[in-house]
């Protein structure tokens, strides 16, 4: 298994650790106890130490086996720092060359430990597939977002209404990554979907032999370690307003422009709001919200059930993903969703809203009709907890089984 420093990667690599089934997982960052991170964050001052540990503590996965995980850093963290910094053109043109070093590095792995499946990720795994050594190989594809070419649909749209909201990582994908999308398609004996959303798009856009046989659904899980146990939503507070919670990168794609539009549009006595996650959108488009919504900025993944449970409502009306996580895990906490078909699995209608599509309007009606039913509100929270149960960790590794079964002999 291989990818170079996804954290989804890493819960499916333990879980196949946990079935007996992995061989070894290539990867760039892994950070465990006798990491050089943690070594070397042991010599420094408190304060350099927690930001270390902040830092590195993303690529951690407790209970994931350090002997059976090969760490190539060189090919995952310059890109990171380009784009840190800002240079996001530099990160992509890197970003190609690693995967391409990293396919190479992957395939002498899997021919030198005998695997008899790889099980690779968009972007970074066609070098891997193609290689000659791993010919008998079976090729397993884990598609963790939807078909770039719907993505320059949806930009056109964003553009339109909010050109200004939209970061220059997040104009349309260029035409060697969707090239290099479809060959990995060719190449692929099989491609894991987490959604209907993102086989949808595949299936419309894509031109490769045998695409919808290829194709098989398997649904993310949030972490139960984390997750697993936290408290039962309580009654809300019959005076308060409801508390909505956006989580994740605030961007175009996301639908941020309009979830801030839309508690604009609520009294504040009804609605209040708190975004947590990296900002890529102008300070000076928010800064018009301040009065409304709490901004924190980027936390450590650690800290977000402890957030979570601080609210009633979760939103995402996203444009584009393959399955935010954030989903499983915010009705894992107990809160209630409102979310676009685009976001990926979510809730049902006993658990939130499933709106149309990303609209300001339809996204403050959803809202309204939540805050204004605090009865409705806590049975929503109540069943969200329940169904979440779906998505937990012992049910991803039962759902990965069963698939293996199915496709490797």
């Amino acid at each position: 298994m291989f990818h170079p420093g996804m954290q989804h990667s890493r819960q499916t690599a333990l879980a196949l650790q946990q079935l007996g089934r992995l061989a070894f997982l290539a990867t760039g960052v892994f950070d465990h106890e006798t990491s050089v991170w943690r070594r070397a964050g042991a010599y420094a001052p408190a304060a350099l130490r927690r930001h270390i540990d902040a830092e590195f503590g993303r690529f951690a996965t407790p209970g994931l086996d350090a002997s059976l995980v090969r760490a190539f850093p060189q090919y995952e963290l310059p890109e990171r720092i380009l784009s840190r910094i800002g240079l996001d053109a530099m990160a992509q043109l890197f970003d190609r060359f690693a995967n391409d070093r990293f396919g190479k590095v992957v395939a002498r792995l899997a021919q030198d430990e005998g695997t008899r499946a790889l099980w690779g990720y968009d972007n970074s795994s066609l070098t891997a597939f193609n290689d000659p050594r791993n010919a008998s190989a079976t090729k397993i594809l884990d598609r963790t977002i939807a078909d770039w070419r719907e993505w320059n649909e949806q930009v056109a749209t964003i553009e339109d209404t909010h050109g200004d909201w939209l970061h220059p990582s997040l104009r349309r994908a260029p035409d060697w990554l969707i090239q290099r999308g479809e060959a990995e398609f060719e190449a692929a004996d099989y491609i894991l979907c987490v959604s209907d959303y993102v086989s949808g798009t595949i299936k419309r856009h894509s031109s490769a032999e045998r695409i919808e046989d290829k194709i098989r659904h398997l649904p993310y899980c949030f972490d139960s370690r984390i997750y697993g146990s936290l408290p039962s939503p309580m009654p809300p507070e019959a005076d308060k307003p409801v508390r909505f919670l956006f989580a994740g990168q605030l961007s175009a794609r996301k639908g941020i422009q309009h979830v801030l539009e839309a508690v604009s549009a609520l009294p504040p006595e009804l609605a209040s709001l708190t975004c947590v996650g990296p900002n890529l959108v102008p300070n000076a488009l928010l800064s018009g919200f301040s009065d409304r919504v709490r901004f924190l900025g980027a936390v450590p993944r650690a800290e977000m059930p402890a957030i979570m449970i601080q609210h009633d409502v979760l939103v995402l009306p996203s444009y584009f993903e393959g399955s935010a996580i954030v989903l499983l895990e915010a009705m894992a906490a107990g809160l209630a969703v409102i979310a676009t078909p685009q976001a990926g699995l979510g809730p049902t209608a006993k658990s939130g809203i499933c709106i149309e599509r990303p609209d300001s309007e339809f996204l403050a009606a959803a809202m309204i009709d939540i805050a204004k039913d605090k009865e409705k509100l806590l049975g929503m929270r109540r069943s969200a907890q329940i169904e979440a149960q779906c998505y937990d960790s012992a049910a991803y590794r039962s759902n990965i089984e069963a698939l293996l079964d199915s496709i490797i002999a």
